[in-house]
């Protein structure tokens, strides 16, 4: 009997050091650097040809993977079944949004055109909604590849941190929370 007690320590201690050094791994896990942020430089082109101000002061520009929510049901629940992947880019004050695959981006707005906030607390993901000229926007940024078939736990909880980043970021830019 005793011999069962010790195996069912030991076992339990070697689960709880796997998952203390899965979490750790997970947590410290290195973005790819192209997706940070970048430091404004002169003035920046913006949707057809136009000429974007400089920067406001404090302003943060940056790369996030995202997957905008389809329409539903399915898009209200966050699945990824009639969902669009592509990158959000946010350069001198304007956020676009270009599909994977697309020669051109969906839309471009103003940062100083839109709403955003954080969908909850107890969201697990980096779930954001963006409101503004291009219509109501639900989406999850990443700095990572966002999942189309799998579930991360530990992925999700870094994306609250990437979602927080990126709010900061917009809101830096002129947005307005809400």
């Amino acid at each position: 009997m005793t011999w069962v007690i010790i195996a069912v320590a030991v076992a339990t201690a070697v689960l709880v050091a796997v998952l203390a050094v899965v979490f750790t791994l997970s947590a410290t896990r290195r973005t790819r650097p192209e997706l940070g942020p970048r430091p404004p430089a002169g003035a920046a082109p913006g949707p057809a040809g136009a000429v974007v101000p400089p920067p406001r002061p404090g302003a943060v520009d940056g790369s996030w993977n995202a997957m905008v929510a389809g329409g539903g049901i399915v898009g209200a629940m966050g699945g990824t079944i009639n969902a669009t992947f592509g990158g959000l880019d946010l350069v001198r004050g304007l956020l676009t949004f270009t599909r994977d695959g697309a020669g051109a981006p969906d839309w471009s707005v103003p940062c100083t055109q839109l709403r955003v906030r954080q969908l909850g607390l107890l969201v697990a993901k980096g779930d954001i909604e963006l409101n503004g000229p291009m219509g109501t926007v639900r989406c999850t940024v990443s700095r990572e590849h966002v999942n189309r078939f799998t579930q991360n736990g530990f992925k999700d909880l870094r994306e609250q941190g990437y979602a927080r980043e990126f709010v900061h970021a917009v809101l830096s830019n002129g947005a307005v929370h809400g």
